[in-house]
């Protein structure tokens, strides 16, 4: 079984993070809609995944510079008559009437943290039962201060947390914390790693180890492409993010992996590394080539030292990634 999540909601046929696209991926019984939180400049937790406007709405401001009353005027490039900016509050008021899948929620680390503490009282607030916000709604965190603040605050206790990176290093510390924190309450749950990464020698020699230690769920984004899919097989993958979860479920019946039933079998099969020599192995090998070195660059010590203008060949990189909206 491998679980199926909407990227964006259904950012594949529809405007990414809607409530349009909210309304179709659950109509496709999607069971997890991931989607991506920021802040306003006056404490308004909004849905949007992007730090600025421009992509998606009609005038481009940075979010956390602006006031929601702002934002709030804003038309959707594409459904300009029917889409608003969505608020998490609007986002948990739908999935109360909308019962049968979770949230999955990646909380840019670029906002403050008080943004935890927001979500939180908007979720008890609409209602007010922990438990059931506990089975509902997955916590995705950056950065393992994020995660120790989630503790502290007790935020956290009974949700299912799991870490959104691109390093395994990262995932590790991670993992390691939640060992020795040795806490029921606050185990984190899963790791959502790039896809790429689940290629890797690292990724079969020392990560699969340690999640099976400790139970750790894997979630791979984004994965699209019926090629990236049979990778799948023979790697203990838990979910995978997707932006077409119904072309995503098609491609996983035809390589003989349930997306919805208990059977492992094709997933006992070994993992496959295609030959350097062929057309398949030289997008293999160069994507692996590619995966670490920006690994290397955004997560090495040396890439962090400023170079110009209080710029580091990290904070530059990932500048990058984000104006191309891959973080």
């Amino acid at each position: 079984m491998v679980e199926i999540v909407g990227h964006r909601a259904f950012a594949g046929k529809y405007p990414e993070n809607t409530l349009k696209a909210f309304n179709e991926a659950y109509k496709a019984n999607v069971p997890i809609l991931e989607t991506d939180l920021q802040m306003t400049k006056d404490g308004i937790v909004i849905v949007n995944h992007d730090g600025t406007t421009g992509r998606m709405w009609d005038n481009d401001y940075i979010i956390a510079e602006q006031d929601f009353n702002t934002l709030s005027t804003l038309k959707h490039k594409v459904l300009p008559n029917d889409e608003k900016f969505l608020t998490f509050k609007d986002l948990i008021n739908w999935s109360l009437t909308n019962e049968n899948c979770k949230l999955m929620l990646d909380i840019k680390f670029d906002n403050d943290k008080i943004i935890l503490n927001k979500i939180y009282s908007i979720m008890l607030e609409l209602k007010d039962d922990i438990n059931y916000w506990q089975k509902r709604i997955i916590f995705g965190v950056w950065s393992l201060d994020w995660y120790q603040y989630g503790i502290q605050t007790t935020i956290l206790k009974g949700f299912k947390t799991i870490v959104i990176t691109m390093s395994l290093d990262v995932a590790t510390k991670f993992i390691n914390y939640s060992q020795d924190l040795n806490d029921p309450d606050y185990a984190l749950y899963g790791i959502y790693l790039l896809y790429v990464s689940s290629w890797t020698k690292k990724f079969r020699d020392s990560m699969i180890p340690l999640i099976q230690r400790n139970n750790i769920q894997v979630f791979l984004w984004t994965v699209n492409k019926k090629i990236d899919m049979d990778y799948l097989i023979g790697l203990p993958i838990y979910g995978i993010i997707t932006d077409d979860p119904i072309e995503t479920k098609q491609f996983l019946n035809e390589l003989g992996v349930s997306s919805s039933s208990s059977d492992k079998t094709a997933l006992l099969r070994k993992f496959q590394v295609p030959q350097l020599t062929s057309r398949e192995g030289i997008r293999f090998y160069s994507f692996c080539i590619i995966y670490d070195i920006i690994d290397q660059v955004l997560h090495s010590n040396w890439a962090h030292t400023p170079i110009a203008f209080g710029y580091s060949i990290s904070k530059l990189t990932y500048t990058v990634l984000k104006a191309i909206h891959f973080m």
